[in-house]
């Protein structure tokens, strides 16, 4: 589960989280929103350590496991009383160096740092930004994070502007490895761009109420 360890720890830089919580079976972020107080990221997905920490998960507590066996993972954690997003994830790397570099001539591309932090955004002409998107910088890894196009912009292949343009700068800082969480929608652009899956990423919560809600705006924060 190594690449679950070095995604997450660019996640919780984007996300401006406390330092991961290292336990024997489980990294644990500490997010302190309503419903979502903690997320446990399982460190195998046997049935043992699945088990053993589906019982931890509480109202306010989310579990996410990284497997290949997506669909067997979310029955055992209904099974266990966690309710399962019906939504799974996908955990997808790709070696920046093979990244596509699109461009466009329509839009005005803006990148600027932070610390670890990337930031790239699309602006229109008259100034409004049309896509975003950010990453953070850990090691020789680039964690890309909250990759938008405004309703307005889409199908222009802005995203892959973004993406491409995270890719360039991550390069230039000394990455050579992409790492993202892909939600549904997301998933068939990163492919596009030869984005490769890892693993499925599978959540549950202890709350009902939190799993009616849409996940792709849940996990981004908005």
């Amino acid at each position: 589960m190594d690449s679950v360890r070095r995604w997450l720890e660019g996640w919780r830089l984007c996300r401006g989280l406390e330092p991961v919580i290292e336990y024997d079976d489980a990294l644990a972020a500490v997010l302190r929103l309503p419903g979502r107080e903690r997320e446990l990221f399982a460190l195998g997905d046997d049935p043992a350590t699945v088990d053993r920490l589906a019982a931890q998960v509480s109202g306010d507590t989310w579990l996410t496991v990284t497997t290949q066996q997506g669909d067997d993972i979310a029955r055992r954690l209904a099974a266990a009383g966690v309710q399962p997003f019906a939504e799974q994830k996908t955990l997808m790397s790709i070696d920046l160096r093979e990244h596509p570099q699109p461009t466009t001539a329509a839009y005005r591309l803006e990148v600027s740092s932070d610390g670890a932090l990337e930031y790239v955004r699309m602006l229109a002409a008259d100034g409004t930004v049309a896509a975003r998107g950010m990453a953070a910088i850990v090691g020789s890894d680039a964690v890309m994070h909250d990759i938008q196009t405004d309703p307005a912009h889409r199908r222009r292949g802005l995203g892959s502007v973004v993406m491409g343009a995270l890719s360039r700068r991550a390069l230039e800082r000394g990455a050579r490895t992409g790492l993202l969480m892909a939600t549904t929608d997301g998933f068939h652009l990163y492919r596009k761009l030869g984005w490769l899956l890892e693993a499925t990423m599978v959540t549950g919560s202890g709350s009902s109420r939190a799993v009616g809600g849409d996940l792709g705006a849940v996990l981004a924060g908005r």
